[in-house]
């Protein structure tokens, strides 16, 4: 049953690594962002077709179980994406702010012309 799981699991990771490199390619995603995913993907495979290896790296850290590891890591992987995705949009907000009041200050120095 494992089987099963790990070649599906490897054709979906396939999928959003190809999902990665055409967006790449669009230039809809940075170097850095694309190279976080294939890894993030790679590393995921990894895990499945071999188990045994969270452990062991579960292990040397002071965790039991490979499980559990995994989960530790993507709930850190989540949080830094959020507080990534956090600092983009609060930037955004300012610059639309700026540019909405630069835009009122010329639109009333045209009223104020005319």
């Amino acid at each position: 049953m494992l089987l099963i799981f790990q070649i599906l699991f490897s054709l979906f990771s396939l999928t959003a690594i190809a999902a990665v490199i055409h967006r790449k390619h669009e230039n809809l995603l940075g170097i850095r962002g694309a190279l976080f995913w294939i890894v993030f993907w790679v590393a995921a495979d990894s895990v499945v077709w071999w188990p045994h290896g969270a452990t062991l790296l579960a292990n040397q850290v002071g965790i039991g179980r490979g499980s559990d590891f995994v989960v530790y890591i993507a709930l850190a992987l989540i949080f830094f994406v959020l507080f990534r995705l956090h600092i983009k949009i609060e930037s955004m907000n300012r610059d639309i702010t700026q540019i909405v009041r630069q835009e009122a200050l010329d639109t009333q120095k045209d009223i104020v012309k005319h």
